[in-house]
């Protein structure tokens, strides 16, 4: 990587300092650090679905407006979009230790702030989207610095490895999280859901404190230069390094067309299939069991795997064709297999495109890279919704899923073609 080279001078410093304070030969498993802070981001992701489900419920039941709830939606979106990059180039200026630290203390006492506004104080709906705002802006510093920390945790060795942990435990923690949502807020309340999540967000406090110091930068670097000299780097570093932006435009791109698709199958489940409850449950089942099968094999296989950009681009190419074939099945049952590698594919894009950026990203630079690659993310799957729900209502969700289908493998092919750096990563 060009860009990657003119910085090795610059970077020698902090490369000692990072590799000094890690062991690579240890697996991720006896690496208590990022045991520590692995747990605190699935305690957290796990208590956040309560609290997602308490507050959709409240808007929904107190205005009972779709509007009300896409405005909610669309605060998030647009506080990703606008400061995303700005915490990633935080992230990489201050301890990232603290900064998640500070994040979670943050996003408990507003969690905690919210339940209390809506439940008791009765507060007006403007005022709850301040505080969901605040507790999307603090999130923003804490998934940058979370993500920015696995490679000085673990060392390059354990990239895929420990890539793998993070994304398996994430769905497993959303997976239970929102299962067991429902039947606390129809037990306890929606209150005492936001107080549970308020809880776990101190509690991964708690395991941040317990992980100790992170193996840090040079600090006579980060003096030198100023915050907005930083964050135009980052920018600056995306259009410079071919394979730092061969995977920015990929991976959003990747993510529209997926969400938009699962979307799309849940209509065509309904509508078409006429799928129960049990069938209905099966196949939103196999997403995200199908994604754990995947990050186990990556796990389990770690450094093995060999020619990751190809294994992106065989689960890019493949994705396409079994979309399509989903949309020209008849029953229900016969598309679970289908959907269910669609999760395995899917499993395998986006986490070699992340084990590739956490081992050829200067680990300084991390923070903005994900920063930026988030708040792009953020809005894709937001724009490919919209726009596929829009003209499913006109042509038909299978014809729509079919045509998505196709148009993804095209889009496979022109990357095949042209994002070459991809294409012959080892």
């Amino acid at each position: 990587m060009e860009f990657s080279r003119s910085l090795e001078s610059d970077s020698s410093i902090e490369t000692a300092s990072i590799s000094s304070g890690l062991d690579a030969n240890r697996p991720v498993w006896k690496n208590n650090p990022f045991l520590f802070i692995l747990s605190g981001n699935f305690i957290s992701v796990f208590g956040d679905c309560f609290s997602g489900v308490a507050l959709s419920l409240w808007v929904l039941q107190t205005t009972g407006s779709a509007k009300q709830m896409a405005a909610v939606l669309i605060c998030h979106t647009a506080i990703s979009v606008l400061f995303g990059s700005v915490a990633g180039t935080v992230a990489d200026r201050i301890d990232r230790r603290k900064l998640m630290l500070a994040a979670d203390l943050f996003r408990g006492s507003i969690a905690c702030t919210l339940a209390f506004s809506l439940f008791y104080l009765d507060s007006s709906f403007g005022v709850m989207i301040v505080l969901v705002a605040l507790s999307a802006f603090s999130s923003l510093f804490q998934a940058p610095a979370f993500h920015a920390s696995i490679g000085q945790l673990v060392g390059k060795e354990r990239i895929g490895q420990a890539t793998s942990a993070v994304y398996l435990m994430d769905n497993v923690a959303r997976i239970s999280g929102l299962a067991l949502a429902g039947v606390a807020i129809a037990s306890f309340g929606g209150f005492w859901a936001m107080i549970f999540n308020s809880a776990t967000f101190f509690m991964s406090a708690v395991c941040v404190v317990a992980a100790g110091a992170f193996p840090s930068f040079s600090r006579e670097r980060r003096e030198k230069s100023t915050f907005l000299k930083d964050l135009v780097g980052g920018f600056s570093y995306i259009r410079r390094d071919r394979l730092t932006r061969s995977i920015v435009i990929l991976n959003p791109l990747l993510i529209l067309f997926v969400m938009s698709s699962l979307m799309l199958i849940q209509v065509i489940a309904v509508k078409e299939w006429k799928a129960g409850p049990v069938a209905f449950g099966l196949l939103e089942m196999c997403i995200p069991l199908g994604y754990m099968i995947g990050a186990g094999l990556i796990m389990a296989f770690g450094s093995k795997l060999g020619h990751r950009g190809w294994w992106i681009f065989s689960g890019l190419l493949t994705l396409g064709p079994v979309f399509y074939l989903i949309s020209i099945v008849p029953y229900a049952h016969t598309a679970l297999p289908f959907i269910l590698l669609c999760g395995m594919l899917f499993a395998f894009c986006t986490m070699m495109i992340q084990i590739i950026l956490r081992s050829e990203v200067q680990t300084d630079m991390q923070g903005r890279i994900y920063g930026t690659l988030g708040a792009i993310t953020g809005v894709a799957p937001s724009l490919g919704l919209v726009a596929s729900s829009a003209l499913a209502d006109h042509v038909g969700a299978k014809f729509m899923l079919g045509a998505q289908g196709v148009t993804l493998f095209l889009i496979a092919l022109v990357a095949v073609t042209f994002l070459k750096t991809i294409r012959t990563y080892n």
